[in-house]
């Protein structure tokens, strides 16, 4: 017996878990990345008929801005606005503790700033004063109202501001913010490929970290800690399913139930690299794999091919829904009330659209898209299956490496 057979699992695991980082960094964006999303929104906010947008959430301030915090996002004690009018000059209206922050991360050079935390009026006065000023044309001005958003202040103080505003009225600026995102620029691509290589990593050497008996929460702190040793920046989205034959829930956090032979693991990973995400799982079975399971798992391999075949431009998000379903149901599953096969990727790990059979988005080159197929087997069972994906004039271009057609068997 070799010193390498005798070491065993335990000392892949830990080789895994001292691995270097594999990817060199990717090019931070340029300034012109930056002036281009700004023109950009002026015109979207023209065909709006908004006279100016103000972001507070972490994604689209990110996106327009540039700044990068982690103090921010982490406590909702002060809130951080960042106005983009439709003719003029983009200002910050930040806590002062953050001036430096933003003058290191930031394009924009017009701040103003208040001593926060100051709870009768977090800075409303130097907003209110700002929004006034702008030039008024269509006499609205928008905020992050619509679905999938977040408010980055107290809604209380949103209602305020409207009445500080007038003879502005407030209006929803996601229908602008949407566009803006759904086309993905080349250095987008390049963030998302990134670290869509990282977990891709982590995937195929995930079975050297496991160990029957391993809680899915033990499980799910070694694949986050080799991600972040790999060179992801954060990991906010780590699920995990675990059972013998196959799992009965792709979104539950992890459990004390520990891995057993026969059982079916799948993990689904949301990981972060410069403020983009991946979004995709992986599927291993400890021992072999019942037929059931198997087959499953081949009819979802298959769906996904057709998923990605039908992300083409022209196409819309419901034709990607339809392709994947078509596969599923020629075979016999019933798919039931399945809500999406996938969904649009980047700043957000669910962005839009869905791939479900009411959205009619039409597809265009630089929108990334995650292919999802899943499948209830069996008595209460479920396999899913995930790449990632980005459209482009020739067809779709994976940005995972694609999963094998079979499930990979870890023998523990």
């Amino acid at each position: 017996m070799t010193e390498e057979t005798a070491a065993g699992p335990e000392a892949r695991r830990i080789e895994a878990l001292a691995a270097p980082l594999h990817h060199a960094e990717v090019a931070p964006f340029a300034p012109a990345e930056f002036e281009q999303r700004i023109e950009r929104a002026r015109r979207l906010m023209t065909e709006r008929r908004l006279d100016g947008i103000m972001v507070t959430s972490e994604p689209n301030l990110e996106y327009l801005s540039g700044f990068v915090t982690q103090f921010a996002w982490a406590s909702p004690t002060r809130p951080w606005y960042f106005v983009v009018p439709r003719e003029g000059e983009a200002v910050a209206i930040i806590p002062e503790i953050g001036l430096s922050n933003w003058a290191e991360t930031s394009w924009c050079r017009r701040t103003l700033s208040w001593p926060s935390p100051t709870p009768e009026n977090e800075g409303l006065d130097l907003l209110a004063s700002v929004i006034k000023k702008l030039p008024r044309r269509f006499g609205y001005f928008g905020v992050e109202l619509g679905p999938e958003t977040r408010l980055g202040m107290a809604p209380a103080d949103l209602l305020r501001l409207g009445e500080m505003i007038r003879p502005f009225h407030l209006a929803d600026c996601i229908p602008v913010l949407r566009r803006l995102r759904f086309i993905k620029s080349p250095a987008e691509i390049a963030h998302i490929r990134h670290i869509c290589g990282i977990a891709g990593d982590a995937f195929d050497d995930l079975p050297a970290l496991l160990r029957l008996g391993d809680s899915e929460k033990e499980i799910c702190r070694k694949f986050a800690a080799d991600l972040l040793l790999r060179g992801a920046d954060k990991v906010p989205y780590t699920s995990i399913g675990t059972g013998p034959g196959g799992y009965s829930s792709i979104i539950q956090g992890p459990t004390q139930r520990r891995l057993g032979e026969g059982d079916i693991l799948l993990i689904d990973t949301g990981a972060k690299y410069a403020g983009y995400y991946c979004d995709f799982d992986r599927n291993v079975a400890i021992g072999e794999p019942p037929v059931a399971a198997k087959r499953i798992h081949d009819l979802l391999w298959r769906a996904t091919e057709a998923g990605i075949a039908a992300a083409v431009p022209g196409k819309t998000a419901a034709d990607v829904f339809h392709a994947q379903a078509k596969v599923l149901e020629d075979a016999g599953i019933v798919l039931g009330n399945v809500g999406r096969f996938g969904h649009g990727l980047g700043k957000v790990m669910t962005e839009f659209p869905s791939n479900k059979p009411i959205d009619r988005t039409v597809l265009e080159p630089g929108a990334v898209l995650t292919i999802e197929p899943s499948a209830m087997f069996g008595d209460g069972k479920i396999l899913v299956h995930e790449e990632d994906l980005v459209v482009t004039e020739s067809g779709p271009e994976l940005l995972t490496r694609r999963a094998p057609r079979e499930m990979p068997v870890a023998r523990l």
